[in-house]
């Protein structure tokens, strides 16, 4: 099996190149999936393990730290064979392997589109420049959990980050659809923004920006006495004064 390991990687490093690579695509949000050129690909399981983890991260990964965290509870001998099986397990569609290989060092191959970076690459456009195109914005991977049911510590770190990360993406969203006058899609957005957590101001910002750029002063009064009764309640204040101006001083 070493000998085979040991070929798989080395093909990576020399003869990638000369094929033609196909398109595949690590799906991570909503659950693990792998396609390639449209079709379902199968990975076992310790394999998948291993996409993820170079996956959710942007720089080559050396081994030995991969197998530690990988494999926590395993010696640093079995967790390195765990790791060296599991690279030989993974698929290569057209012969073209999904890792490099780089001396100590593993990352994901060029070919590899993430849908956690693809969503990360959309969302931090829209943050930056809101008044850009959002016409091939993909909303739902916003709405989508990183990997719901796997509870690896460095999984769940990276499920919270995101989810916070969302709320920001699909926030600056409907300010974006708002400018572009897509006015029913950036309504749904704030709508389920402020159900998933109605206590966050962003997210009622958004919904009463949806309100008054529709001219529903009256729906935005409402729901600003709502969320004022709301945070109240909870937290013994009241909104924040530019919520509190941007709603009153439409009428």
């Amino acid at each position: 099996m070493a000998e085979s390991t040991t070929r798989n990687e080395g093909h990576d490093m020399t003869t990638t190149a000369a094929r033609t690579p196909h398109r595949v695509r690590i799906n991570l949000l909503g659950g693990f999936s792998v396609i390639a050129d449209g079709e379902p690909c199968a990975v076992a399981e310790g394999s998948q393990r291993l996409l993820v983890y170079l996956a959710l991260r942007e720089r080559p990964q050396a081994r030995t730290a991969m197998a530690a965290s990988l494999w926590p509870d395993k010696t640093d001998g079995r967790a390195c064979a765990n790791l060296r099986s599991s690279l030989w397990r993974l698929p290569a569609p057209g012969g073209v392997p999904l890792v490099r290989a780089a001396n100590a060092n593993l990352q994901l191959s060029e070919h590899l589109d993430v849908d956690v970076k693809l969503a990360e690459g959309a969302g931090w456009a829209l943050v930056r420049d809101p008044a850009g195109s959002v016409d091939d914005v993909d909303s739902t991977l916003f709405f989508l959990e990183l990997l719901p049911g796997w509870y690896d510590d460095w999984v769940v770190f990276e499920r919270e980050r995101l989810a916070q990360l969302q709320f920001h993406f699909l926030e600056a969203l409907a300010d974006a659809l708002v400018a572009h006058h897509h006015l029913a899609q950036a309504l749904d957005i704030a709508l389920r923004l402020v159900r998933a957590d109605p206590l966050r101001e962003g997210s009622q910002r958004a919904l009463l920006g949806v309100y008054l750029a529709e001219r529903n002063i009256g729906q935005a009064q409402r729901q600003l006495t709502a969320y004022r009764r709301l945070i109240n309640n909870t937290f013994g204040c009241d909104p924040s004064p530019g919520l509190i101006a941007m709603a009153t001083q439409s009428r």
